[in-house]
């Protein structure tokens, strides 16, 4: 059986959002003489009530590819979730928007899928507490290079051991001349274009 050939494949994290809502919250502010800072306050030792919960999948790489898919593109996903409940709200999804998945789901129970918790506060602006889990792990021994067909590669912020993997698939990408488009996040880029380069579209 041939292999797919795509038309994108996004590479980077997947999650699932929870969103919550409190009326309980509090805003304060730090000045010093240079800046002020301002945090979401909660009463210590006290249980509050949450007005609204809401879940959503997320991430920059299942997000990426969901729209893509919207717009009429054949797309697949690479990244690392984990062997859990929450793995199965991701890959069920992404199956229901047409995307395939090409990652792999860990083996280790200490990796568990990304989460993340977005707090609101009164003035709607947000805190996001962010588990990152299994995506940290992505490795190029988890990917079949040969399913790799595709016009574009869209690799979106990974870092720790998946970084490295995004920089082979940059390579594998360049020698075969696949075009690439990265978006990196604000952590990535202050660490530099040097930093950054392997993973680029031009290295």
């Amino acid at each position: 059986m041939s292999n797919e050939f795509y038309d994108v494949i996004t590479v980077g994290s997947n999650t699932i959002d929870a969103f919550v809502y409190t009326d309980k919250s509090e805003s304060i502010s730090i000045k010093t003489l240079d800046s002020e800072i301002k945090f979401i306050s909660y009463p210590l030792g006290s249980k509050l009530k949450v007005n609204e919960l809401d879940f959503y999948t997320g991430g920059g790489g299942t997000n990426t590819a969901v729209c893509l898919a919207r717009l009429g593109l054949k797309t697949a996903y690479i990244g690392k979730i984990g062997n859990d409940l929450n793995s199965n709200t991701i890959l069920e999804e992404l199956k229901a928007e047409g995307v395939d998945f090409l990652g792999i789901i860990s083996s280790s129970q200490s990796q568990k899928t990304g989460y993340s918790i977005i707090l609101d506060s009164i003035e709607r602006n947000r805190t996001i507490l962010t588990y990152r889990g299994a995506n940290d792990f992505l490795e190029s021994g988890d990917i079949n290079f040969e399913k790799l067909q595709t016009k574009w590669f869209h690799l979106s912020a990974m870092i720790q051991k998946s970084f490295k993997t995004l920089e082979k698939i940059a390579a594998y990408a360049r020698n075969r001349k696949i075009k690439i488009s990265f978006n990196p996040n604000n952590y990535l880029c202050g660490k530099g274009k040097d930093y950054l380069k392997e993973a680029s579209p031009i290295s």
